[in-house]
């Protein structure tokens, strides 16, 4: 026999007297004192193909080609880590040397099994094409081809991590591969298939090994703990399957670290302990904290996940994973996740019901760029708490339709049905139906007509969601009173602006329009009750913003006669206004502010005699923060501004 024959014989032969050893397998996995103990991946490893997990596509597929004569003589096995490529390529090894066969179901008693199963056979050779890649070690095996089996009916070649074989050993290989002698078969297992050749592909027959799934590592966790004579919770292995994303090697592995860790019966907290992995229970409060918005009960439970020294960078993919679930949830039905047990998506269930779907995804977006920079930074903690404290603060979103429909009718000049500011202001900015304030904090109202005079002079529009108590000033912040007010539309320089409780204030004002007085040019003058309509604009809107969302530019003009009329701007507005639940409601607020039933009539503010002027509204339109908002999100600008008269030219 060659001298290559003898030295991977003699290496065999090595091997084989460290195997003649009894492991010890005990039904509790106990070991004699002498004995050198086995690995449970290794006590456990299938010995039939019908024992195989997950790979009935390719072990039922082997199984009756040996069983009908049809087995070819090169195949290659692909596949991840731990999924069965050696293990299947051991079987068919015995099914076709087993004494009674060839045959798809191996005795696994008589001596060429046996053989097989404690790797000493001298016709089927393991090689590790990851340590022997060059040519001079390939040849030294196919020097051994042409030879007859010892004693078996073939030689069988398992090259593992075929992928790693040199470019000239690939091409000594070729020959071999295509035509070997009839008593030869070759079994390339290999992680990359996508590193080997075209022409080792196209001549082997090629099966593709897939990941296990989590009920089917489950299932066989089970057995191995009942064969260790412990029990186990089925969450607790929910967690092994996870943690060896589909390697029943790594499961295997994962729970042998567990039973060498506990004693008794197999808990989640046991396997989290064990590994040092997050808590599931621990990603949900996060997941609660940012549903309610409370940033401090997230950077509390990273502050102990710190202090258990757990991986925030696996906490981080652990969460992305947990809002990935969520959001499939959402958008489709539990059957797609079959990784979860029945437990564990009932829970996610409930949390998913009142989360919205928009948000996940900000959530998931937010997080997965913490993610990324948390294996770039050297302070992880300060990445991942700013990121979950961003997801913790963000603003509820306004749909888009909304939004654009607001713009639309901005953009045609009805400021009145522009949308209702209090549902587009985010949280932190200013209070919800507090219009945008114009120089010498002011407020500005689109379509009213305000006093001539220097660009940077203050608006003569009447405030509504400020503090009237004030009273009237110029430019300069000089109060003047009532009867000095400039008129509108004269052009006064001074800029100054007559408010209807400058003098009298609140209390002592008279509530007609005709005590009041007019103004000059029959514009009609905000009623001194003004501050009491605010808050009755204020209270409907803290109930529903967008009900009543058009009074946020309303102004009071008299309360006489049991009727309380109120301008607004545009004919949407009162359309809206007077529709009789709407109206119902109003009234009732009206009559708990003002103390008596009143008549709530909305009128058009231009036809009480105010016009607006071109300039201001340009320079109201372009601070409305729902025009910045939409400016903002859909990265656009703003051409130009025209007053409702010029919209059709």
């Amino acid at each position: 026999m060659p001298r290559g024959c003898l030295a991977i014989t003699d290496v065999l032969e090595r091997s084989a007297g460290g195997s003649k050893r009894s492991p010890g397998k005990t039904g509790t996995g106990k070991v004699a004192a002498g004995e050198t103990y086995e690995v449970l991946a290794r006590r456990s490893r299938p010995q039939l193909f019908a024992q195989v997990v997950g790979q009935d596509h390719v072990t039922q597929t082997l199984a009756n080609a040996v069983d009908s004569g049809r087995l070819g003589h090169a195949f290659v096995f692909s596949g991840m880590r731990g999924v069965g490529k050696t293990t299947t390529a051991r079987i068919l090894a015995k099914a076709l040397n087993c004494a009674e066969g060839p045959t798809s179901t191996p005795c696994n008693v008589c001596d060429h099994c046996v053989e097989i199963t404690e790797g000493r056979s001298l016709d089927v050779f393991e090689v590790d094409a990851a340590s022997q890649t060059g040519i001079d070690a390939t040849r030294e095996l196919l020097e051994t081809v042409k030879y007859q089996p010892a004693a078996g009916r073939y030689r069988i070649y398992i090259i593992d991590e075929a992928h790693g074989l040199s470019r000239q050993a690939v091409d000594a290989f070729l020959k071999t591969l295509e035509e070997p002698p009839p008593h030869a078969k070759f079994i390339l297992a290999t992680t990359a298939p996508q590193k080997l050749t075209s022409t080792i592909l196209s001549r082997c027959q090629r099966y593709d090994f897939r990941s296990v799934s989590v009920v089917e590592i489950i299932g066989a966790l089970a057995a191995m703990v009942a064969g260790e004579g412990k029990t186990a919770d089925e969450a607790a292995l929910a967690i092994l399957a996870r943690e060896s994303g589909g390697s029943l090697r790594d499961a295997t592995s994962l729970l042998e670290q567990v039973l060498a860790y506990g004693t008794g019966h197999l808990d989640p907290s046991m396997v989290h302990a064990a590994l040092g992995i997050p808590d599931r229970e621990a990603l949900r409060s996060v997941v609660a904290a940012l549903r309610s918005r409370d940033a401090a009960t997230v950077l509390g439970v990273v502050d102990d996940m710190v202090g258990q020294g757990a991986d925030l960078a696996r906490f981080a993919l652990d969460l992305l994973e947990e809002l990935r679930h969520l959001t499939v949830l959402k958008v489709a039905s539990a059957a797609t996740l079959v990784d979860l047990t029945a437990p564990e998506i009932a829970a996610l269930e409930e949390m998913a019901h009142e989360i919205p779907a928009e948000d996940l995804q900000r959530w998931f977006r937010i997080l997965l760029r913490g993610q990324e920079e948390l294996g770039r930074t050297a302070v992880p903690r300060l990445v991942l708490e700013m990121a979950l404290v961003e997801m913790a603060t963000l603003a509820d979103m306004l749909p888009l339709d909304e939004l654009v429909s607001r713009l639309e009718k901005l953009s045609a000049g009805n400021t009145g049905g522009a949308g209702p500011r209090t549902s587009a202001i985010q949280p932190g900015s200013r209070a919800a139906g507090t219009p945008a304030r114009g120089n010498g904090g002011s407020a500005a109202v689109a379509g009213e007509t305000t006093a001539g005079g220097p660009a940077g002079s203050r608006p003569a529009a009447t405030n509504v969601a400020g503090d009237d108590s004030r009273g009237s000033q110029t430019s300069t912040g000089r109060p003047v009173e009532q009867s000095k007010a400039t008129p509108r539309g004269t052009g006064d320089s001074t800029g100054t602006a007559s408010r209807g409780s400058a003098a009298t204030g609140s209390g002592s004002a008279p509530r007609s329009g005709a005590a009041a007085g007019a103004r000059p040019g029959g514009a009609p003058e905000a009623s001194p009750e003004q501050p009491r309509w605010k808050g009755v604009v204020d209270m409907l809107q803290k109930e529903k913003a967008s009900r009543f969302f058009r009074l946020s530019y309303s102004r009071l003009l008299e309360v006489a006669e049991g009727e309380l009329r109120v301008g607004v701007t545009g004919q949407d507005a009162v359309t809206a206004l007077t529709n009789p639940e709407v109206r119902a409601d109003i009234e009732k607020a009206i009559a708990s502010a003002f103390g008596e039933t009143l008549r709530f009539s909305p009128v058009i503010l231009e036809e009480s005699g105010v016009a607006p002027r071109v300039a201001d509204l340009e320079k109201e339109a372009r601070q409305d923060p729902v025009v910045k908002m939409g400016l903002e999100l859909l990265d656009g600008k703003i051409e130009a501004v025209l007053p409702r008269e010029k919209r059709g030219e």
